[in-house]
């Protein structure tokens, strides 16, 4: 699969990866990541988890990864990796890897798969989860695309509900949250953190 170095994109095998996930409790899957500073973040405070960021734009991974690349003094994560792939074409190293899968602020097309309750989200989700993974979703319900209503609790449970069934996920909690206990994004810190915005959340287990 393509990782994202501060030295730019490097192949790593699906026995290099093993590897490296043998070295860790747990691995976090981040997608849509953006500019990867959640799972940095994550990787910060959790050192026995493997933290990996998922997205299709490299030169923001590329940033990403000389962030994590620093000395943890100055804010690094060793524990960090960013991998360049899209939400529907998904390396097959990643098959199984994730014990807990995060979607936070998504948009464009991975929005659009969430809202519709696309069946094609499962399929993602199927891929990367290990056996008894957990899923959890954080929407800004102000931030919807052209055509879309703004989503509730309600809607988005209707939506999403038996489509993660299907792919042997419960949902356990969906409801409004706080702006103060949303997710360390930098989404979060610009648009929602200390404002009105409602935001949703959404987990579920397998």
């Amino acid at each position: 699969m393509d990782i994202i170095t501060r030295r730019g994109p490097q192949r790593m095998s699906q026995a290099e990866f093993t590897e490296l996930r043998g070295r860790y409790s747990s691995t976090l899957v981040d997608l849509g990541t953006g500019d990867g500073a959640w799972p940095r973040r994550f990787a910060r405070e959790h050192g026995n988890v493997l933290a990996i960021g998922i997205d299709a734009d490299r030169d923001a991974l590329r940033d990403a990864a000389k962030r994590a690349e620093r000395k943890p003094a100055r804010g690094g994560a060793p524990n960090a990796l960013y991998v360049a792939a899209s939400a529907e074409s998904l390396p097959s190293e990643l098959q199984g890897a994730a014990d807990w899968i995060t979607i936070y602020f998504p948009w464009a097309a991975l929005l659009r798969m969430i809202l519709d309750g696309d069946p094609a989200l499962v399929v993602v989700l199927h891929h990367l989860s290990a056996p008894h993974a957990r899923f959890s979703l954080v929407l800004n319900a102000e931030a919807t695309p052209e055509g879309y209503s703004a989503p509730s609790p309600d809607s988005l449970r209707s939506a999403l509900e038996t489509p993660l069934a299907s792919g042997q996920f419960r949902v356990a909690t969906c409801d409004w949250i706080e702006s103060s206990q949303a997710p360390a994004t930098t989404w979060a810190g610009r648009l929602v953190k200390g404002s009105n915005r409602a935001i949703l959340g959404l987990d579920a287990l397998r």
